[in-house]
């Protein structure tokens, strides 16, 4: 068969080796680094609105939510086209021999001519309302579905932004552990020296400096993951230069005072996605209806008017035609198929109904799970604060005894791991707490722009 070599590789074990047409990105999917510099060349450091307005208008999933809504809203045009006529025009051109007698009379005639007709429906039992019904609703679905989208990235960029500065802090927490090391060993050194403590003491100190600077640099390479991760949900490639603000040294007062059961009933009528499946139940119904009109009788009307031309030398003689009807048209039999269908159509607006119920359940779990995981990075990190404020005051006290010689280095240490454990437990319990915030903000249904900026979202009917 000719092509099999050509088209495929030469065996199991050779690759594939594809033209250059596919390999090679296209014009549209190269994104230089100077085009998008220019987008931030008045801004020396982003905030995280900056991030996210950026974020909203780069996305891929953003743009595809907004297109398949565009595309929803053409769909809904076309199917109001059936409340109007359709108009046709034609033209002809004819030429054709006649014969008469036995073929031993015979003449050609030539015609040429204009025609136009109408059709209107008058009426289908409601097939025809069903019909837009099913597609206004199919454009509701998909523009909600596009709001939950724009939540959902929301999300994403603050999940990799908070993730981001809160690496940020471990380093310099881990840039103070370092310094905190280096002093412990300068002292051991000092104590060595004076003849105050022996060789293990300054091995000790030595070992445990360079087990912080270890911590810096695994904690410098997961900073440079997070950093392309935060690129990445602005719609960028990782190896942009981009400038943002540190992990706030204390977290804004917004304390909860709605009960679970508040925010339950917020969720159910904010989030977008609830909405949505409840646009889908209402569209799988206004499917049934259309489907079943389609076996119904429909009544329309019919019109048509022509002019025909007859070619001869003489001059050009014509004739009109005019015709005018009101149609009633039965469906008779079918196959059935109209039954089977509004069957099928039963059934899926049956799944339609259980999926809203399955997505309400979702939801109230969702809200549920965050609302008590933000109750806890409260406690978390009410706790965490403490603990660092007890831990940097044992390890300085530790540090003071150590160098007026009243003190060991095993004691010394141990209080400066405990102060690097705290450090890091005070700053993933910040970061933690800026994450539960707006994992709660997004289950609820309010994570938009507009609560970012501290307004309060329209609603539209």
């Amino acid at each position: 068969m000719p092509g099999i070599r050509s088209n495929t590789s030469s065996s199991p074990a050779v690759p594939y080796t594809a033209p250059n047409s596919i390999m090679k990105p296209t014009a549209s999917e190269t994104m230089t680094t100077s085009s998008v510099l220019e987008q931030f060349k008045n801004l020396n450091e982003l905030s995280l609105e900056d991030i996210i307005n950026i974020a909203l208008q780069n996305s891929t999933q953003t743009r595809y939510a907004w297109l398949q809504a565009r595309a929803s809203a053409g769909t809904l045009g076309a199917s109001r086209a059936l409340y109007f006529p359709t108009v046709t025009a034609s033209a002809d051109f004819n030429r054709y021999k006649q014969s008469l007698i036995g073929s031993q009379l015979s003449f050609l005639l030539t015609t040429y001519g204009f025609s136009a007709s109408i059709n209107y429906l008058l009426f289908n039992f409601g097939g025809r309302y069903a019909q837009v019904k099913e597609a206004h609703y199919a454009l509701l679905t998909a523009d909600l579905s596009q709001n939950y989208t724009i939540q959902n990235v929301i999300l994403q960029v603050e999940q990799a932004y908070y993730q981001y500065l809160g690496d940020k802090a471990l380093l310099d927490a881990e840039q103070k552990n370092l310094d905190n090391a280096k002093v412990n060993m300068e002292a051991a050194q000092e104590r060595y020296h004076a003849g105050l403590a022996t060789i293990a003491d300054v091995l000790q100190a030595k070992a445990a400096y360079s087990q912080a600077k270890l911590a810096l640099e695994n904690i410098n390479g997961q900073i440079q993951i997070m950093y392309g991760a935060l690129a990445t949900s602005m719609g960028f490639p990782a190896n942009i230069h981009i400038a943002v603000g540190n992990l706030p040294e204390h977290v804004p007062d917004k304390e909860i005072y709605d009960t679970i059961d508040d925010l339950i009933k917020k969720a159910e009528v904010s989030r977008p996605d609830l909405a949505a499946a409840r646009a889908q139940v209402i569209g799988a119904k206004a499917r049934v209806h259309a489907i079943l009109s389609s076996g119904l009788p429909s009544l329309s009307l019919n019109g048509t008017a022509s002019r025909t031309y007859l070619y001869s030398p003489p001059g050009n003689p014509y004739f009109d035609q005019y015709s005018g009807a009101v149609l009633l048209e039965f469906p008779l039999f079918n196959g059935f198929s109209t039954a089977y269908n509004v069957f099928a159509a039963k059934e899926q607006a049956k799944a339609a109904q259980e999926q809203l119920k399955g997505t309400q359940q979702q939801v109230i779990l969702q809200v549920w799970n965050s609302y008590y995981s933000f109750k806890t990075a409260q406690q978390s990190l009410e706790t965490s604060e403490e603990f660092l404020t007890s831990a940097r005051q044992s390890a300085d006290v530790a540090l003071g005894m150590y160098k007026q010689g009243l003190g060991d280095i095993i004691s010394l240490l141990n209080a400066q791991n405990t102060l690097a454990l705290a450090r890091a437990q005070e700053i993933q319990a910040r970061t933690t707490w800026f994450l539960a915030m707006a994992q709660l903000a997004h289950d609820t249904g309010v994570l938009t722009p507009d609560f970012l900026n501290g307004k309060t979202a329209a609603n539209h009917d």
